[in-house]
């Protein structure tokens, strides 16, 4: 197969997954106000969780790789079950078990192992799960949740369309070839000027029902840049671990895109960047 050939195949690919994954996106944001978008959450972080363990060799043993799969699933439901400090019960608990298998295996699990399970299966999906936050905590929970699925997928993709066109200054050569400096200005760039497109949207779709809100631009842009370079970080993150575990792709389940991991990286840190400055910024008021 020429390379001619390779390369529109590997297209077809992306084009095809992409609407697969927009389709089950779609789905997932129909049900948000519902326990069904808990499960979406749970499902992406414990195969992300799964895909960061088994396919980097970070963790070997079978047990430590489904209990901390286990744990991840469950962490989504913490904020929504009323259940009364169940997220401590759970983690002591989560803890204990990969301590007794440490003192049970320590001949062949090293500490490292063990170290990097919890920190994983704790931080990646916390980070998915600030978009539940949302939902249970804020008013606007469904906007801010596309406004996050924006800044992480419209900036990876105009980066590389606006590195394909202009690119000629490599941003990290050792961590991701590829990037230049050009294209990640794109990315600035059109996630921040789309910001307010988005928020004039929604704010039409508001007005159309009979409600008045107003956006503070100023702060909407400002968000959107910080949003956007939360996604370049969280892309660049993902690839120095694939640099220094040898591998390319942290899975296939997404053909032409790769894991789960692959297409989420960024929603490491745009995720819990959102969540964060929201708490403190004033974004939406009412007029």
């Amino acid at each position: 197969m020429t390379a001619s050939r390779q390369k529109g195949k590997s297209m077809k690919q992306r084009i095809i997954s992409a609407v697969v994954a927009l389709a089950l996106l779609a789905v997932a944001l129909f049900c948000y106000n519902t326990i069904i978008f808990n499960f979406f959450i749970a499902l992406i972080g414990a195969i992300a969780v799964y895909e960061l363990l088994h396919s980097t060799k970070y963790v070997k043993n079978p047990v430590i790789l489904w209990v901390s799969c286990l744990y991840a699933l469950v962490v989504p439901f913490f904020e929504t079950l009323d259940v009364k400090n169940i997220h401590v019960y759970v983690t002591v608990g989560y803890f204990a078990i990969l301590f007794t298998i440490l003192l049970k295996c320590h001949e062949k699990v090293k500490f490292e192992e063990i170290a990097i399970s919890f920190f994983i299966s704790l931080v990646v999906p916390v980070a998915f799960s600030m978009t539940i936050l949302m939902r249970d905590y804020h008013e606007h929970g469904i906007f801010y949740t596309f406004l996050v699925c924006a800044a992480a997928w419209l900036t990876d993709s105009a980066a590389y369309f606006a590195g394909r066109a202009f690119g000629k200054h490599k941003m990290a050569p050792l961590i991701s070839p590829h990037k230049t400096v050009e294209g990640a200005v794109g990315g600035l760039l059109v996630t921040t000027i789309c910001y307010p497109l988005f928020c004039l949207g929604y704010q039409a779709i508001l007005a159309n029902m009979g409600v008045e809100i107003h956006f503070n631009w100023l702060i909407v842009m400002v968000l959107g840049l910080l949003c956007s370079a939360a996604g370049m970080a969280g892309d660049l993150l993902a690839s120095v671990i694939k640099r220094q575990t040898g591998i390319k792709d942290y899975g296939n389940i997404m053909p032409g895109h790769g894991g789960v991991m692959d297409r989420f990286d960024s929603f490491l840190l745009v995720a819990p960047t959102f969540y964060l400055l929201i708490q403190v910024i004033p974004v939406i008021s009412y007029v």
